[in-house]
């Protein structure tokens, strides 16, 4: 609620100007480091945390009707009030600022910048950049604070970094009370690129979350041939984890499968049974890491055995 409770001060201000996975990875090295001073809050990684900010920040009463010992309550009651990291601090940066590095020739830095395409009253927006060998690789926007004055809305982007994961919530406020819009959780590889690894949207209503499609969402296509030359093709399509059509050429027999569902494995891996009654045979997983994709189980392994996983091409 505090963020609100600025807004409405600002109103006032404002009406007197106008009348203003895991995936396995090896490690990055020990020298990997983080300055504290700018790390964010772990919260913000904490999926329990963040899916029990709808429940706990909703009003029950209307914002303006409310006692100050009921503002108090609410404020209590809410858990952004466990944030303990001062994001605001941020609004102040007017520099290049270095707050870690990934190894000897990969620092992370941060610096504000301008969102174009928004019309907030009061706008503050930081970006946090990966330089290697002095040459900036990729960026990513990682904290914002838009305030919408007329509309009575404050949409803030929060942010926790570690080592190499970044973590970030949206979170929009109103008379309503705090709603999550979207949580998203990114890897910085050793090439010095942003990936992301998984993203859940909220919905307001009934704080239910819903995994984006868009990391798996695609067609595939996996050949490969055993020692007698024999080869078996795998072309995939996922339109989302609920629904997956499958095609297996073996031998040049193809069976297609359709209306298949994915099981979550973990952030970065999905579990397809493609055929019920062939067991392990007919179970296979994809993996995510990066930009990059891998197959593996039982039907995989039987081509080569010796190789638990093997590249797996998305076409688009």
């Amino acid at each position: 609620m505090k963020n609100l409770v600025i807004l409405l001060s600002f109103i006032s201000i404002f009406s007197c100007k106008k009348a203003q996975e895991n995936v396995s990875k090896p490690p990055f090295p020990q020298e990997t480091s983080i300055d504290k001073n700018w790390s964010g809050d772990v919260l913000i990684s904490d999926l329990n945390f963040v899916s029990s900010i709808n429940s706990t920040c909703k009003l029950n009463t209307t914002f303006f009707n409310r006692s100050e010992k009921q503002v108090e309550h609410d404020d209590a009651k809410c858990v952004l009030s466990k944030i303990k990291f001062d994001y605001d601090k941020l609004n102040s940066i007017n520099k290049k600022n270095i707050i870690g590095k990934l190894n000897s020739n990969t620092e992370l830095f941060i610096k504000n910048s301008v969102d174009k395409n928004n019309n907030a009253d009061l706008s503050y927006q930081t970006t946090l950049y990966i330089e290697k060998n002095k040459t900036i690789t990729d960026s990513i926007v990682i904290y914002q604070s838009f305030n919408y004055s007329e509309a009575l809305i404050v949409k803030t982007k929060y942010y926790y970094l570690d080592k190499n994961e970044i973590y970030l919530l949206d979170v929009t406020e109103d008379e309503s009370g705090a709603n999550v819009e979207k949580w998203e959780h990114y890897k910085i590889n050793f090439s010095g690129s942003v990936s992301l690894i998984k993203q859940n949207f909220f919905l307001k209503d009934n704080n239910v979350t819903k995994t984006n499609i868009d990391l798996w969402k695609g067609v595939y296509h996996f050949e490969a041939s055993n020692r007698d030359e024999a080869k078996t093709i795998f072309d995939i399509m996922i339109n989302s984890l609920e629904d997956i059509s499958l095609a297996v050429t073996e031998e040049g027999k193809k069976n297609n499968y359709s209306k298949l569902h994915a099981e979550e494995v973990n952030n970065g891996k999905i579990k397809i049974n493609y055929d019920s009654s062939s067991g392990d045979m007919g179970t296979i997983y994809i993996e995510r890491s990066d930009n990059n994709y891998f197959i593996s189980g039982n039907p995989i392994y039987f081509i080569n055995p010796g190789t638990d996983e093997m590249p797996l091409h998305k076409l688009k």
